[in-house]
């Protein structure tokens, strides 16, 4: 439960998590976040999670596990309050560099040319690369992301001409 009204909310939960809807709101709240940024991150309308917030209703089986995901917690901890624990919140942006068009430009000029649907897998540690089948690249993704690797995507137009 908080105090106050609107958009001059306390900035805080008080007092005991009791429902579901009281932890989505609590865990919005700290975070800094409006409905509607959660709904974003959810995939979400804003109205549901205000339903959500108000008991009005109960997020479905994908959404309870797509807000747990979310707020670093189980699904069973969200939902009962048992064992839960409002997390930091994740990073508003990623976390890296933007290329300037001329940047862009120059490493397009670098890139081997690909057949349309092939994948390039470039290690910047071992600097080997391969051609791999998608489901290899997605295994490669995953791995680095757990292992706190940086990772790069580039993704090219068949249809583009070099110049």
């Amino acid at each position: 439960m908080t105090s106050g009204r609107g958009a001059y909310q306390a900035k805080k939960p008080l007092g005991p998590l009791a429902s579901l809807g009281q932890r989505i709101r609590a865990v919005r709240i700290t975070w800094g976040w409006t409905q509607g940024t959660l709904a974003k991150a959810l995939g979400s309308a804003q109205s549901l999670v205000s339903e959500w917030e108000k008991d009005v209703s109960r997020p479905s089986g994908a959404s309870l596990t797509a807000l747990a995901r979310l707020f670093h917690s189980s699904a069973s901890a969200l939902s009962t309050g048992k064992g839960f624990k409002i997390a930091d919140p994740p990073e508003a942006k990623p976390v890296g560099g933007q290329m300037s068009k001329r940047s862009i430009q120059e490493l397009k000029g670098l890139l081997p040319v690909l057949n349309e649907g092939e994948i390039l897998q470039v290690d910047t540690e071992t600097i080997d690369s391969e051609l791999v089948a998608l489901r290899d690249a997605l295994a490669a993704l995953r791995a680095a992301k757990k292992e706190g690797r940086p990772v790069w995507l580039v993704i090219g137009n068949p249809d583009s001409k070099r110049k």
